[in-house]
């Protein structure tokens, strides 16, 4: 079968273009003045990253650009689904839920032909994961040629952002490599990692509305980079709850509140320590062996971890997380007992079939919806408590 790329012709889009994009604004003079830049095949400098971008009022300076330019390239060659486990990969990029996520951009160049591809994250940790994972959509040339020809056919680069990093800067040397000609498996030459679908901007305030304690233009970094999940920024914006019974979440920015210039590090040990208070206020937690054998109670998740301790080291914060996710930690599914297989019974009702089938945890009915759905635990929590469809399909309730 034929494949079909899509075009990166310009001067015949339809009066849809927007919509096809993805996109917002008047982005049309933007990729007109990309290709122009292409095809004079002349050097590169700020000044036309700068008008390329001038719908979006991102800008970099030439110095800037300069010093970037210099510094060294992380390069991975022999590129298999280990990569993303190995000292070198973890060191310098990290985990999807690591409490440092760094901005950059990558570059994948085909060993055969030489062709090449750029982008850029301000994660580039969940980015490039996704595409030794294979769940990044599978659109444009270069997602078409990893799924046929595999991920060791590429060598891959990434220009790391750390020092003197300011926000967007990731974007302005994508728009960078994408004016030269050479990266021909980008079937968009004008970057699009903004586009509205993304841009929807967060604030993070005390309860008490006092002080900001984060912002974001893409409400994904809380997601990404506080491991806050979206049912509780969503419910909070619609009805002000509050998060931890210490935070509330705005998509409007409060004039003439302290603003703290907390780092995303700061940020995580609060959000951590606050987690913790919370679980330990009268929570008792199960220990259920995978294999059945046995099962263990304790009323804290304090004693829990001591008791992990005895089998290898354990932590509080990784033991809450695989609470959530219902991952075994050590062998163990662990739980809640609030929230554990002996407390809680979910309903999950198609709704065009009518048919209903009862599940004895969170886990066990987010289980049941792969392969078709990869879900949580805490998603069909979430889902259960606000009565709306999941996927459109699923009623989920609580028996």
């Amino acid at each position: 079968m034929k494949k079909v790329y899509y075009s990166t012709n310009t001067n015949n889009l339809s009066s849809d273009w927007p919509l096809i994009l993805g996109r917002t604004g008047d982005l049309l003079p933007a990729y007109r003045l990309a290709n122009k830049f292409i095809k004079q095949d002349k050097p590169i400098t700020a000044a036309e990253v700068n008008e390329v971008l001038a719908f979006s009022n991102i800008k970099i300076s030439q110095d800037m650009l300069d010093k970037i330019l210099k510094r060294p390239r992380l390069e991975f060659s022999n590129l298999n689904v280990d990569t993303i486990r190995s000292d070198y990969f973890l060191k310098n990029i990290g985990t999807i839920r690591g409490n440092i996520q760094i901005p950059g951009v990558y570059i994948w160049t085909h060993l055969s032909t030489g062709d090449k591809y750029v982008g850029s994250s301000s994660t580039l940790a969940r980015r490039l994961i996704g595409y030794f994972k294979g769940t990044h959509r599978d659109i444009g040339k270069l997602m078409h040629l990893i799924k046929d020809e595999g991920i060791s056919v590429f060598k891959l680069e990434v220009l790391p952002l750390i020092e003197s990093y300011s926000i967007n800067q990731e974007l302005s040397l994508e728009q960078y490599f994408l004016l030269h000609s050479e990266f021909n498996l980008n079937t968009l030459r004008v970057v699009n990692n903004f586009s509205g679908a993304r841009a929807k901007p967060l604030y993070m305030y005390t309860k008490d509305l006092s002080e900001l304690i984060y912002y974001s233009d893409v409400q994904e970094d809380f997601i990404f980079k506080l491991k806050i999940h979206h049912t509780i920024f969503t419910r909070s914006l619609k009805t002000g709850t509050y998060y931890l019974d210490k935070y509330v979440f705005t998509d409007k920015p409060i004039l003439g509140v302290k603003e703290n210039n907390y780092s995303i590090v700061e940020i995580n040990k609060m959000l951590d320590k606050d987690r913790l208070e919370v679980q330990n206020k009268g929570r008792s937690v199960f220990l259920k062996a995978v294999d059945g054998s046995n099962t263990k109670k304790f009323n804290s998740i304090s004693d829990c971890v001591d008791y992990l301790n005895t089998i290898a080291p354990s932590y509080k914060t990784t033991l809450y997380r695989h609470i959530e996710t219902g991952i075994p930690y050590h062998g163990y599914i662990c739980e809640f007992t609030n929230e554990g297989t002996k407390s809680i019974k979910v309903s999950v009702t198609h709704v065009a079939s009518n048919e209903t089938i009862i599940y004895s945890s969170l886990r066990e009915a987010a289980l049941s919806f792969e392969p078709k759905y990869i879900t949580t635990g805490q998603t069909i929590k979430a889902y259960a408590e606000s009565g709306r469809l999941f996927k459109d399909e699923y009623k989920i309730t609580f028996k």
